[in-house]
């Protein structure tokens, strides 16, 4: 038996030497090297692609929640949810989001990866738990409470994605900033 899983280590060692991703650059599969911020920081790190990630999946887990809250009320026939049923979605989006969430190195650069975000579909290896469930749910508590669920829900009901709305309008976190500062 340890000789068949030894023939299939070695087989899938050379394979993975030699592959290629979609753009034919090299496959490389390993851990991302974090920084002191990355690794120690409480707070999401100051990294556009870092804030830019959290906010992306912050907003993609509320709209998902909001979504599902809504679909399970056919009888409203697209009136709002009660208030209560939407504190609620706030309140456990806030709280048990964020345990699939990590870094992942794509491109040379460290990204946040796991469901909505565009580092998920890259391969490579994702670092896990650690301080980001933490992080993330910080950041997502700041947001509700900053902006109320009140506001957050209105702004759900016109597009039914909240993206454009937190992290392009709001915080501004997925909007790149190309003037320099003299």
């Amino acid at each position: 038996m340890t000789l068949q899983v030894a023939a299939v280590f070695a087989i899938f060692a050379l394979l993975s030497a030699k592959a290629h991703g979609q753009d034919g650059e090299p496959m490389r599969f390993e851990t991302p090297k974090m920084n002191e911020e990355e690794q120690h920081s409480p707070h999401t790190p100051k990294s556009f692609e870092m804030t830019c990630d959290a906010c992306t999946a912050i907003a993609f887990q509320m709209s998902k929640a909001l979504r599902k809250a809504e679909d399970k009320k056919p009888s409203l026939k697209g009136k709002p949810l009660p208030e209560s049923d939407y504190l609620d979605v706030f309140e456990a989006v806030c709280d048990n989001s964020w345990d699939d969430y990590g870094i992942k190195t794509v491109k040379g650069v460290n990204r946040l990866s796991g469901p909505g975000l565009e580092a998920k579909d890259f391969p490579g290896m994702m670092q896990g738990g650690g301080k980001w469930p933490g992080r993330l749910a910080q950041k997502c508590g700041g947001l509700v409470g900053d902006i109320g669920e009140d506001e957050i829900y209105a702004e759900y009901r016109k597009t039914k994605d909240l993206f454009d709305y937190l992290c392009k309008e709001y915080t501004k976190d997925c909007v790149k900033n190309d003037k320099q500062e003299l």
